[in-house]
């Protein structure tokens, strides 16, 4: 404790008059150059993470909460940009996102490995959407940025991040290790447990989450849950970090940023979900911000309105160092950045900056978490109600009274015209607890309907009710599909019995005969 105050006391003075762009250098003793890690995640609310009044959710995202008890969580924190190929750059630079600009080290040198190379640092990095790092300073990087759609198809996701994670240990050299990971981006495949919920590739429903479905309520409901469910996901990657600097020992002594390049915004009725407009700010700037100083080991809040801009300065604040060239941000504890009233971004096409203010940002985050918890649960409610942090938040479809219920003790009708198709219906058949893929998502489509309806329908696991939702439409054509989650504990080792059922007035089922499709 006494070690952490002493560095936070030491920087409070060298930054006592710091300000974006200061010109005077910072001295400090350079005699002490810490393990740097710097960890961007993508597409990742900070409010995905947060409960009414703006607490972690701890029992859904434990691994935060951990990470939160030994650093500074700055919970006002927020991009600069809506786009992750500015957003990451500008990270990297500490420079505002300029029209024009490329994502490679043609639009940005100088940067932090730049700064950490002049102080003697080996740099251990992965870039998944930019090549900011030259190549005198990271052999063999590549200058120009690498395709990202078949990244995030791709099983690679979470290899590449455990592969980076294995070159984290003691060295003779100080490392500095950065990785860009494209999670919790879509798509939604991961669950907190480390599984998948379809094979990789494309989404067997294609356009699910393209702008037509974005006018569905219980559809987007539905997405949100998808994207939770790897926040719970990453929670256990970020797990993985922690367990590696503890193991290898550098925790205590390392400086670590965890962060995002944006947010995303899971309104309706919306052209787009990554723009930034005046009524998607309150989702998109947000960004998880964590600092955990050398020798924290006491967690603390701080409210600035800091930027992911501001992580350059600051490591140059922390080593006693300068930031030479021309930046935009300000170090975390600085005056500079508790000064700060607004959040502004640029929109995509640099035609206009918008703006908020501290207490109506924090007014709309608040309703939406209130709103968020109303659907989901919060993982307190959860584990209390049901035995574990995440049961609550499958139970976001209509007719929640048919949940857990057994079919044998329903009403059933004589089936009709209507059949059903299980998209990767086989994976059911088969199901093994140490299996990578786990088949909790159960999607699909309608057959023999009447154009333009949709209707309830409810998946039953091994003869109980699991699942409840509304079909939709998409792109404006008259398929009618379906979409569920059902928890993982409810399948089990080995054949899993699947049945889907309409649901009429009166929880009043309609069996709908499975004809069978392999994705």
């Amino acid at each position: 404790m006494r070690r952490w105050a002493a560095t936070v006391t030491s920087l409070a003075l060298l930054l006592a008059a710091g300000c974006a762009g200061d010109s005077d250098p910072v001295q400090g003793d350079r005699s002490r150059h810490p393990p740097i890690v710097v960890v961007v995640f993508d597409e990742f609310p900070t409010d995905s993470l947060t409960v009414p009044g703006g607490a972690l959710d701890g029992e859904r995202y434990p691994n935060f909460a951990r990470l939160a008890a030994t650093s500074t969580w700055f919970r006002n924190a927020s991009t600069v940009y809506d786009s992750t190929f500015k957003a990451v750059p500008a990270i990297l630079d500490g420079k505002r996102p300029k029209s024009g600009s490329a994502p490679d080290v043609r639009s940005h040198k100088p940067s932090v490995y730049h700064l950490v190379d002049s102080l003697g640092y080996d740099v251990f990095k992965v870039e998944s959407a930019s090549a900011v790092c030259p190549p005198d300073i990271c052999p063999g990087a590549h200058t120009r940025r690498p395709g990202v759609l078949a990244r995030l198809a791709g099983p690679g996701r979470p290899a590449r991040f455990h592969r980076w994670l294995a070159a984290i240990h003691p060295r003779e050299r100080p490392g500095f290790y950065f990785h860009h990971a494209l999670l919790p981006h879509e798509p939604w495949v991961y669950l907190p447990s480390g599984r998948r919920d379809r094979p990789q590739g494309s989404d067997p429903i294609r356009g699910i989450n393209k702008p037509p479905a974005f006018d569905d309520k219980q559809l987007t409901i539905h997405s949100r849950l998808r994207h939770i469910l790897q926040v719970g996901f990453v929670d256990r990657e970020l797990g993985l970090l922690l367990r590696r600097l503890r193991q290898t020992g550098l925790l205590e002594d390392a400086l670590v940023f965890v962060t995002a390049d944006h947010g995303y915004s899971f309104d309706r009725n919306v052209a787009s979900r990554r723009l930034v407009t005046d009524r998607s700010i309150d989702q998109i700037a947000p960004v998880p911000f964590f600092v955990k100083l050398p020798g924290q080991s006491t967690g603390q809040v701080n409210t600035s309105l800091v930027r992911t801009i501001d992580i350059v300065p600051t490591i140059a604040a922390a080593l006693g160092a300068e930031v030479w060239w021309r930046h935009d941000g300000a170090p975390v504890f600085s005056a500079a950045a508790r000064a700060r009233r607004q959040v502004a971004l640029v929109t995509r096409d640099f035609t206009r900056v918008i703006r908020i203010g501290a207490a109506e940002l924090a007014r709309r985050r608040e309703a939406n978490r209130r709103r968020w918890a109303r659907l989901y649960g919060t993982g307190a409610q959860s584990r209390l109600l049901f035995g574990d942090p995440w049961s609550e938040a499958y139970r976001i479809g209509p007719r929640h009274g048919l949940l857990g219920r057994k079919v044998a003790e329903l009403q059933t009708l004589p089936r009709g015209p209507v059949g059903a198709r299980i998209y990767n219906a086989r994976l059911l058949y088969a199901v093994s607890a140490r299996s990578e893929l786990f088949p909790t998502r159960v999607a699909g489509r309608l057959s023999g309907i009447r154009p333009g309806r949709t209707r309830v329908v409810a998946a039953a696991v091994n003869g109980r009710i699991e699942a409840v939702t509304r079909t939709f439409h998409l792109w404006r054509e008259d398929r009618e599909f379906f979409s569920m989650l059902v928890p993982e504990s409810v399948l089990r080792s080995g054949r899993n019995r699947v049945e889907l059922f309409e649901v009429r007035p009166g929880d009043e089922l309609v069996p709908l005969p499975q004809r069978q499709r392999t994705l």
